[in-house]
């Protein structure tokens, strides 16, 4: 009787070892080694703040050839703008 309740206890042993030191349920693992729901969850953050970084960029870059090319080519016709103009010269040459 012994004999069979040892031999119960190794093969329940073995059970645990060999379960412990096996793959773990495929549900619960990791999908990348070394990885968990933290550092997946703070990858897409990551990525979605770089993605509004970018999206920030393109349209700041956009307003700076909008605001260079009104600068240096404006396209105006009005007489408001006309006026501005004549005042901003005529402030020019008096500083002068």
């Amino acid at each position: 009787m012994e004999d069979e309740e040892e031999a119960a206890k190794r093969a329940r042993l073995s059970a645990d070892n060999d379960s412990a030191m096996g793959d773990p349920d495929p549900r619960t693992r990791p999908a990348v080694p070394g990885s968990s729901c933290e550092y997946c969850i703070e990858k897409v953050r990551l990525e979605s703040e770089m993605v509004k970084s970018r999206v920030k960029l393109e349209g700041l870059l956009k307003l700076i050839k909008t605001m260079e090319q009104d600068y240096y080519h404006p396209v105006d016709d009005s007489e408001e703008y006309k006026t501005y103009c004549a005042e901003y010269k005529a402030i020019e040459t008096e500083q002068e």
